[in-house]
């Protein structure tokens, strides 16, 4: 017990105090965060989650100065996050390539469903649904169906720009004329918080699917086709925006 006293004091003496200034508007709407200058009837404000206004002075009503503890801060140190509900819409491009074969285009889109906040981490987990289409000689088309991560280093909510790594594994199903299989990806980049609910992700990425291709082999003046199985690789850049 004297340990768990002492843990606990130790825990509240680590949380950040912080100073705000909560402004009431006309509207009725309340706003939270620092007034960085006042000058010619403006007011320069800047929200907790570092948006800026411009805002008449003739449209506040009322100005407090409280001690508040930073929301994301103490989600992060309890580590009681709820999670919630998030989307994702993902869209890559670049270079595809298989084996013995000419390079040629690619083009993925995703939409994605799954959680965030898991564990008082940003970190999203779920599941995507999506095409890829790789413009090879011949072209091939899937449509893969995947368990996809999201993971921001550091994981903490507080943090507006970070790295992130995301990742997916599942199975691509192929149209006419292909065979579908294994497919993942891995997306290197970095990750901006846009508002308290968005998130946007840029970055590189490299995919693979497997699938089977017809290959021609040449005896003597004759052309035997035959399918192979084979991995096509994709390389190109990728974009997601987390709602």
């Amino acid at each position: 017990m004297h340990r768990l006293l002492v843990y606990v004091f130790f825990v509240l003496l680590t949380i950040p105090v912080l100073y705000a200034e909560r402004v009431t508007l006309r509207s009725g709407k309340r706003l939270t965060g620092t007034v960085l200058a006042q000058k010619d009837g403006i007011m320069l404000f800047e929200t907790q989650q570092g948006q800026k206004f411009q805002i008449p002075m003739d449209e506040v009503v009322n100005i407090e100065t409280d001690e508040v503890e930073e929301e994301a801060e103490m989600e992060v140190r309890q580590g009681n996050t709820v999670p919630r509900i998030a989307f994702r819409i993902a869209l890559s491009g670049g270079l595809s390539a298989v084996r013995d074969e000419k390079c040629g285009g690619m083009t993925t889109a995703e939409i994605q469903m799954g959680t965030r906040q898991i564990g008082g981490k940003n970190i999203f987990l779920g599941g995507s649904i999506g095409y890829a289409g790789a413009f090879l000689s011949p072209s091939a088309h899937f449509f893969p169906i995947q368990a996809v991560a999201a993971v921001p280093i550091p994981m903490e909510t507080a943090k507006r720009y970070c790295a992130e790594i995301d990742s997916s594994l599942g199975y691509a199903i192929a149209t006419k004329g292909n065979k579908g299989g294994i497919t993942g990806s891995l997306a290197v980049g970095g990750r901006i918080r846009m508002t308290q609910q968005s998130d946007f992700f840029a970055g590189i990425t490299a995919q693979f699917v497997q699938t089977e291709r017809t290959r021609i082999e040449m005896i003597g003046n004759d052309g035997y086709a035959h399918k192979v199985g084979t991995t096509m690789w994709l390389v190109g850049a990728k974009i997601a925006l987390q709602f």
